[in-house]
């Protein structure tokens, strides 16, 4: 049982460590640690079927257990984390430009 809770402690880490800002994981307190399409879909505002597209392209990572795709909490906080970073590519802040006032923050599209 003490590995089980070793174990544990260490995704909580890896959650946290997934998220720097703080930004999600508060909000995903009510989700299991593997979500379905459908809690994904709810958490984004998407659809499942436009989740189950980004896991089939494999630019989020999840699992298949049959037909069914689960999604660990961690691979969906790297994955709106990436999609931070893509969207921040090109807006100007790389070159040192700030940011327009009242821009909000990049946010990843499913």
């Amino acid at each position: 049982m003490e590995d089980l809770q070793g174990n544990l402690g260490i995704d909580e880490e890896r959650l946290r460590a997934a998220d720097p800002d703080g930004l999600y994981l508060f909000m995903l307190r009510d989700y299991p640690y593997m979500m379905t399409p459908k809690h994904v879909a709810e958490f984004t505002g998407t659809s499942g079927q436009e989740v189950r597209r980004v896991l089939g392209r494999g630019e989020l990572r999840g699992c298949r257990m049959g037909t069914r795709w689960l999604i660990p909490k961690v691979a969906l906080l790297e994955y709106l984390y990436a999609g931070q970073r893509r969207a921040g590519e090109g807006d100007g802040e790389a070159d040192g430009e700030e940011p327009e006032a009242g821009s909000a923050p990049a946010r990843a599209a499913l």
